[in-house]
């Protein structure tokens, strides 16, 4: 990598991403001044982009909304995802202020700390009735079989969908999300026929709600009003997959790479066995070294300096979380997973300030915190089972299979009781 041309480095390539992010790439990048930029090859009928690999870089892109717009291009490395962009805007993610920040009240009280501290023992329920299916098996894929029951339930819980619907939400979340993967695109098809049903639910949802709307997101986003007029079905549809995203894919991928990492780190998890209190700090640990969401994008309104080089009016700039979140200005050794770093604080899993810094932390947190716990007192002993396979994907972060031995039972780790 030391001799590697920079010039010649494109993080659109798919083969670098084979075996997750390359870390090694992001270093190459970092070590030089300047901005990068990629051809984007992978996507002949797009153009390239520029990539934001330091955390300081990522701090001031996200909070200046006025020259990294989030709408005129979309969140995407493409604008084509198979949805058109029009319909994208629609999504709070992909909006600017001010109506970005009136979106995003229809929903804020939800998530206050509050509310969702509220939400613990109900989230306990959820997840003590998933992991309790699998007691007494010897294998499971920690990413199919456990990773996405949970967060479907959880997020399912707050919309107010009933547990029924919890795969056909998992399986368009997968779909929308992970558009990038050659494997579920051949599988599922096209993202905007998934697209076209999201829509067709919902208009099922308000009919079947009309005289007796509940006290959930999904209640909320039928009756909500914006500048005085109700939301139109695109414009929920898109609120909705939102919500699924934020809460399937953020929590389910992280959760399967910090169990991954607590295997593949004994000592580690030999800590969080004697001493659960360290657990919160081994969820912050597992949202640093593995956030969910590799980037989010970002286009120029002008011409602008960052990082020492301009960058022109117009242009895509993709904001790496998985790359700030081990810049070494900010974190020792930074590709060591360590649940006693002093710092954890600083690392940009949630976005990296800003008005679209995420809704959903304390769920996340929360959520988090739980499963962690929970699956250390079930299964102590867990070990991997063969390799696993990644999502192909540099938007999603996320381990698509992960075969798992569950190891003894929870007489080895008396210490997470």
């Amino acid at each position: 990598m030391a001799t590697l041309d920079r010039t010649r480095i494109d993080l659109g390539d798919h083969g670098l991403w084979v075996d997750g992010p390359p870390y090694e790439l992001f270093d190459r990048i970092r070590s030089e001044p300047g901005v990068h930029y990629s051809e984007n090859a992978h996507w002949p009928d797009e153009d390239g982009f520029y990539s934001l690999v330091r955390a300081a870089d990522v701090a001031q892109a996200s909070r200046d909304l006025k020259t990294f717009s989030s709408e005129r291009r979309g969140i995407m490395v493409v604008d084509d995802i198979g949805v058109p962009l029009d319909i994208q805007r629609l999504q709070m993610i992909s909006m600017d202020p001010p109506r970005h920040d009136r979106m995003k009240k229809l929903v804020g009280k939800a998530f206050t700390p509050g509310r969702i501290a509220a939400h613990e023992d109900a989230t306990r329920k959820i997840v003590c009735d998933v992991l309790d299916r699998f007691v007494g098996r010897e294998a499971v894929d920690l990413a199919v079989d456990i990773a996405r029951p949970v967060p479907a339930r959880v997020i399912g819980s707050l919309l107010g969908t009933p547990e029924s619907d919890d795969p056909k939400l998992v399986h368009w979340t997968n779909v929308i999300t992970a558009w990038e993967d050659p494997e579920i695109r051949r599988q599922w098809g096209d993202t905007g026929d998934e697209f076209q049903d999201i829509v067709a639910y919902i208009e099922a949802v308000r009919q079947e709600r009309a005289e007796d709307l509940g006290d959930d997101l999904l209640s909320a986003l039928l009756t909500a009003e914006v500048d005085g007029e109700r939301l139109e079905p695109f414009e929920i549809a898109t609120f909705f997959v939102l919500l699924l995203a934020a809460g399937n894919d953020s929590t389910r991928a992280t959760y399967v790479a910090t169990m991954r990492a607590l295997i593949e780190h004994p000592e580690q998890r030999r800590m969080l066995l004697d001493d659960p209190s360290l657990i919160p700090a081994a969820v912050e640990e597992g949202l640093r070294c593995f956030p969910a969401f590799g980037f989010m994008g970002r286009a120029t309104t002008r011409e602008v300096e960052i990082g020492g080089q301009t960058i022109p009016e117009g242009a895509r700039v993709l904001l790496w979380y998985i790359a700030s979140n081990r810049d070494p200005e900010v974190f020792d050794d930074p590709h060591r997973f360590d649940i006693t770093r002093t710092n954890l604080d600083r690392h940009q899993a949630f976005g990296a300030g800003g008005r679209h810094f995420c809704l959903g932390t304390a769920l996340a947190r929360l959520e988090l915190r739980i499963w962690i716990e929970e699956t250390l007192k079930r299964w102590p002993a867990m070990e991997l089972d063969g390799p696993g396979t990644r999502m192909e994907s540099l938007f999603l972060n996320q381990w698509k299979r992960s075969p798992v031995r569950l190891g003894r039972g929870a007489e080895v780790g008396d210490g997470a009781r």
